[in-house]
């Protein structure tokens, strides 16, 4: 059932003068995720600001530069994340995997698990022990509820889905914001839409790339009466230093989740239809019914609860968020992160249509 979160705002040690924003430039930063799309752009941000930066990803490192120490392991383990929380002060937190599945074998139920939430619970272990002073947790939209009224700001209350993405998520939010004030450590959660811009390759503008160059249509559920919100990867990144800056004794920001997106919700077959639009390519659209759409989508899941296999190319919750409204005020983000977009998702899609028609061509 849904929940509230005990004392989700507690606090950051009211007894010290409140200062409204400690710059991080050129302190020591450890982002988890750093080979992801997320990371590597937070890596890149950090180090054009001065700062000296742990990469931690299972990857190998993706970015060379005199700044950057990368540490290469599994957020599973908290040695690995003990050793490359050393000596840092702020923490970003973007490791995660990206599963929406509701019906799934059971091993890969817990595997999803043991990345999202028990990695979490290792990298706060790790920066408590490590001493360092603030955590961003990059969270998602998809925590909330999902029946909740459209265009409202932060509840709090959390989804009740049963997918592995929601459920993880949820968890992993919960451990983040409770620990705010723990041995000094002050934390934050933000909530991006679908995060996209040049250089996706895994979610979703990839896969859609991918399958127009097979000669694949553009499968758009539902009717096109519906929004969602999307996150520009360059408002992502300023987002969340933005909250790390603000994370001092005595900011609203401790302990508290945001919503941070474009602003500027859009249907979800709009939006692929314009990005291939501005790539250049002429595909076919097949509009698949609702109702019928959730029954393949069941159907293909329960499947690969049984068997194994295939994996589903698109879930059940893929589906249910294109046939509701599922986009969300920014005020708070505005008020307490001083955040406002950089980019609109025009001229996001636009940005990210060049990536992309490049991509393609590769293929």
């Amino acid at each position: 059932p849904s929940t509230t979160v005990a004392s989700p705002h507690r606090s950051c040690h009211p007894a010290r003068p409140m200062s409204s924003l400690q710059s991080i430039d050129g302190t020591r930063c450890l982002v988890t995720g750093s080979a992801g799309f997320v990371g590597s752009n937070l890596v890149r941000a950090l180090l054009a600001r001065g700062c000296t930066v742990h990469g931690f990803d299972l990857a190998p490192a993706t970015l060379d530069h005199p700044n950057l120490r990368w540490f290469q392991g599994d957020v599973r383990s908290y040695t690995d994340v003990r050793d490359a929380c050393e000596g840092v002060d702020v923490v970003f937190h973007t490791a995660a995997m990206i599963e929406t599945l509701t019906y799934a074998p059971e091993s890969f139920s817990e595997f999803v698990k043991s990345v999202n939430v028990d990695g979490t619970k290792n990298v706060l272990r790790a920066a408590i022990e490590s001493g360092a002073t603030r955590l961003v947790h990059t969270s998602s939209i998809i925590t909330v509820p999902f029946d909740r009224p459209a265009g409202l700001g932060e509840p709090a209350d959390y989804s009740d889905a049963r997918d592995l993405y929601s459920t993880s998520k949820v968890e992993s939010e919960k451990l983040v914001l409770a620990a705010n004030g723990d041995a000094g450590l002050l934390t934050t959660a933000v909530r991006p839409g679908g995060i996209y811009g040049p250089g996706e390759r895994n979610t979703l503008i990839g896969p859609l790339v991918t399958a127009l160059k097979q000669g694949a249509p553009l499968v758009v559920f539902g009717k096109d009466d519906t929004r969602m919100d999307y996150t520009y990867i360059d408002n992502l990144v300023d987002a969340e230093i933005r909250a790390a800056e603000r994370l001092v004794p005595g900011s609203p920001v401790c302990g508290r989740a945001y919503f941070v997106t474009d602003g500027d919700p859009i249907n979800t077959g709009n939006f692929s239809k314009t990005l291939i639009d501005d790539m250049g390519i002429d595909a076919k659209t097949l509009r698949i019914p609702g109702p019928v759409a959730r029954v393949l989508a069941t159907a293909s899941e329960r499947v690969f609860q049984v068997f194994g296999k295939p994996k589903p190319p698109v879930s059940l919750v893929g589906v249910q968020l294109c046939l509701k409204d599922s986009f969300f005020s920014i005020d708070r983000a505005r008020q307490d992160l001083e955040y406002e977009p950089l980019v609109d998702t025009r001229e996001g899609l636009r940005r990210t249509a060049v990536d992309a028609r490049a991509y393609y061509d590769s293929l």
